[in-house]
């Protein structure tokens, strides 16, 4: 489909018009909340309200980061004018809301239409009024504005609309019941003692999304998360086994319908759920015959990528900058944007992801060019604003997931691997995907939600005996001359851009 303006200033994009590395960020879902803040607002029994300040700041630290981080940012439409995190930069004049009409001309910010024809159509539903107002008034202002659609035809939109979106989460909440506990567990920061109940709890959702008409994702907070007769809007969770982590399973789900339906990434913010937990089935490949004690399909690929790592294969920098997320504002990450810093960041992680196998020199070019952009934002943030933030160390951490286990191999002038888990015993021999991952995060993961930090899964394989596999990887892993360490499954928790679930 060709781009064409409407009288209005609408250009009208599907998918194809978006760029290559765009993304939907989970932070400005109005449901998320980091896992610690979730699991203190269960345990103290507070609302979003009572939490609101923190809520705000950690899901603005997010957005800036998706912004800095990727090409485009994909924005419900709703989000632009009910969350005071994206309009508070358009709500008044000034520096912040030129910057914020800057994004939206250069197509950085591209709103996604679920049904409405306009990004000025009356909403059906409860509006935030300031919100709302200075939606319409910004607007105005535009000449264009490129929106997002699944189709620009009404009985096509509506058509990808239920298939794509809501029937795929219909479909998740129907299998969970088949979910390996023991991974799921693992992913959820569960010990052992937890299976029972997870496994009966998953057996409630199943029923109930069989049974019900309306098996979306406000449906399921009314029938096991939030207080009887509150609105989910509010947050007033009930303290009831699992209820945090039924919320970060169903959340991670929801927020990643669009992504795949476009076709492109998810973002999914630090201290969150990975999108490993979901369990998804590869796609079934003819699987070649292989020598006797050679690597098996598609995990050739990913072995000759692990052959490459050594303890100093990477170059880290040893200057740390003074930069954090917290002394950012908009107009900030839009001059940085503007910078061939970024543009060279952009094209180095365009190339690790066209050739993965060439994954320590691209990925090498990845760190030092975020870190030059990080240098870069600094300078732009000025002297007398540095002095109020924190030192950021950067370094590179490499993990490759599968079923609930995880590797890393931690880069910080000590190497060194961190495992966690093994595959269970009853997934042992049927096929998995591995996702092997690249980021460059801060050395302090305490201070993960207001560093710079970013992550990317470079590339997808099918494994067709997951367990043995796995074990392969590790021991391929461990010949690279690494120490060892016992991994604490809650230090993996930087953001990353999630590749869309292929084959769906």
């Amino acid at each position: 489909m060709q781009e064409f303006a409407e009288p209005d200033g609408l250009v009208r994009v599907d998918n194809r018009q978006l760029a290559r590395i765009s993304v939907v960020a989970q932070c400005l879902d109005n449901q998320w909340v980091t896992r610690d803040l979730l699991e203190h607002m269960v345990t103290r029994r507070l609302s979003y309200a009572e939490v609101e300040r923190r809520r705000r700041q950690d899901a603005r630290a997010e957005y800036l980061r998706s912004i800095l981080n990727a090409e485009q940012v994909i924005v419900n439409r709703a989000y632009f004018f009910n969350n005071p995190v994206v309009y508070q930069d358009f709500v008044a004049p000034g520096r912040q809301r030129e910057a914020f009409r800057a994004l939206l001309d250069d197509s950085v910010l591209v709103p996604f239409l679920l049904r409405e024809g306009s990004p000025a159509d009356e909403p059906r539903f409860t509006v935030d009024p300031a919100g709302w107002a200075a939606w319409r008034r910004l607007l105005g202002d535009l000449d264009t504005i490129r929106c997002l659609r699944l189709s620009w035809d009404d009985a096509e939109n509506e058509a990808y609309t239920q298939r794509l979106m809501f029937e795929e989460f219909h479909r998740f909440l129907l299998q969970l019941r088949g979910f390996n506990l023991d991974a799921l567990r693992r992913d959820l920061a569960l010990g052992p003692e937890s299976i029972p109940t997870l496994r009966q709890k998953l057996r409630e959702v199943t029923l109930w999304a069989a049974d019900t008409d309306r098996a979306d994702r406000e449906g399921f907070y009314r029938q096991f998360l939030v207080e009887p007769d509150t609105d989910p809007a509010q947050g007033r969770f009930r303290s009831a086994p699992l209820v945090a982590e039924l919320k970060q399973l169903v959340d991670l789900r929801y927020n990643t319908t669009v992504p795949d339906a476009v076709e492109r990434f998810a973002l999914i913010p630090t201290a969150s759920l990975r999108r490993t937990a979901l369990q998804e089935r590869p796609p079934a490949r003819v699987r070649k015959p292989a020598e006797e004690g050679a690597p098996r399909g598609e995990l050739t690929r990913l072995v000759e990528v692990l052959r490459t790592l050594r303890p100093q294969a990477f170059d880290l920098a040893l200057s740390p900058l003074r930069i954090d997320l917290t002394g950012l504002d908009l107009h900030h990450v839009r001059q940085a944007r503007d910078t061939d810093e970024w543009r060279g960041y952009l094209v180095a992680l365009e190339s690790l992801l066209d050739d993965p196998t060439d994954f320590v020199a691209r990925g090498q070019v990845v760190y030092d060019r975020y870190i030059a952009l990080a240098g870069r934002l600094a300078q732009i943030v000025g002297e007398r604003r540095q002095g109020q933030m924190r030192i950021w160390e950067p370094v590179v951490r490499v993990t490759i997931e599968v079923l609930g286990a995880s590797a890393s191999l931690i880069y910080d002038g000590d190497p060194r691997l961190e495992i966690v888990g093994d595959v269970a015993t009853e997934v042992a021999a049927r096929g998995a995907e591995a996702v092997l991952r690249f980021a460059v995060i801060g050395r302090d993961q305490r201070r993960a939600e207001n560093e710079l930090a970013t992550g990317v899964d470079v590339m997808r394989v099918r494994l067709e005996r997951a367990r043995e596999d796995w074990r392969e990887l590790v021991a391929r892993l461990r010949e690279g001359g690494f120490p060892v360490t016992a991994g604490d499954v809650g230090r993996d928790s930087e953001p990353n851009i999630d590749r869309p679930r292929e084959g769906a």
